[in-house]
């Protein structure tokens, strides 16, 4: 038979053919993390018809994301600010080291212990600013230590700020974009807030942070972590930035708004576990036994081969496990297979 032009495997029950040793295939277990915005604008309500505040709303809906994908995938958990009560513009620090999911079961109570402690860490007051790009900075050799795929889930409901490293006018001012009241005044073109002369004002604190936010997500995609960008109802005003932010992420939806934009309470816990299913979607996988030759082993996604190729293919990683590359793994990760299959028996597939 001519392998090259072999474009679906066989039956496990076909005769007479060289690949019909099937392996039991599982998918390595991917990383998730949550970086949730604890600013003090989360205090308010997520909605007008709401007494559910935002911080709350992303919380719950967070700790749902992690009991329906169980041990799917492992899960972590940084809040920012770090410490709003000593400094309101605290880096942000991580509550939940990196761990596997809960296993499938039945527990004594309503969650599992990995989501129950997920749960407890992430229950935390909102307060101060929203040091965005100090947090992603901080972020990144802990995320960068992680084995296998790494995914950044970042909910926040404003624009980054909490840099005192250059002065603006009004036009780059947060308070100013928001307009917000200082004094029983409202935050003007013709009354930047962010002013260090104006009494009671913010000062450089609330001087919006996008390059170097943006400039922190950009390092995390070249350590090959995306980053899922999560507008909470407040956002708005950001749009811009926060779409640039997912392409520059690599998460970027088809069509605007390019990041996953929140507009009520109501599509949070949807929209929190549309990522986190897509998160979960792994390109590296263990097999249930070592193939008698790896030289005679193809890999085969929704019933069509691909090559053994470290660039847009497959390559092995350890005797009993491996990884699908490039194109192929972006197939995976959007959610457009099915099905991953591993037959042993006939020579690789070269690249072509």
């Amino acid at each position: 038979m001519d392998i090259d032009n072999r474009d679906k495997p066989p039956q496990a029950d076909a005769s007479g053919y060289c690949g019909n040793h099937f392996f039991a295939v599982t998918p390595n277990p991917p990383n998730l993390y949550f970086v949730l915005d604890r600013s003090g604008s989360m205090k308010s309500t997520v909605s007008a018809d709401s007494q559910v505040t935002k911080y709350a709303a992303v919380r719950y809906a967070s700790i749902d994301v992690v009991a329906s994908l169980g041990s799917a995938v492992s899960v972590g958990a940084a809040v920012f600010p770090g410490s709003p009560s000593q400094d309101e513009c605290s880096v942000g620090m991580q509550v939940f080291p990196t761990r596997r999911g809960d296993q499938a079961g039945s527990y004594a109570g309503k969650y599992g212990p990995v989501t129950l402690a997920f749960a407890q860490a992430i229950d935390v007051l909102s307060n101060g600013g929203t040091p965005t790009a100090a947090t992603l900075r901080f972020l990144l050799p802990l995320l960068g230590e992680l084995k296998g795929r790494t995914s950044v889930l970042l909910a926040t409901d404003g624009g980054p700020n909490c840099s005192t490293a250059f002065a603006c006018g009004a036009a780059d001012c947060t308070w100013n974009i928001e307009g917000a009241m200082v004094s029983l005044e409202k935050c003007t073109p013709d009354r930047n807030c962010c002013d260090p002369a104006m009494p009671k004002g913010p000062g450089l604190n609330a001087c919006l942070d996008g390059v170097a936010t943006a400039t922190a997500v950009a390092a995390l995609r070249d350590a090959e972590i995306r980053t899922y960008v999560v507008g909470i109802p407040g956002s708005e005003h950001y749009a811009s930035l926060l779409e640039q932010l997912a392409v520059l992420g690599g998460t970027a939806r088809p069509t605007s708004p390019r990041y996953y934009q929140v507009n009520d309470g109501s599509e949070l816990g949807a929209t929190l576990l549309h990522i986190g299913k897509l998160a979960s979607l792994s390109c590296e996988f263990t097999l249930n036994e070592p193939p008698p030759d790896p030289k005679f082993v193809n890999v085969y996604l929704d019933q069509t081969i691909i090559a053994l190729d470290p660039v847009n293919g497959w390559s092995w990683t350890n005797p009993t496990s491996l990884r699908v590359n490039g194109e192929a793994c972006t197939r995976i990760e959007r959610g457009d297979i099915a099905q991953v299959q591993v037959v042993a028996g006939c020579p690789s597939m070269p690249p072509r």
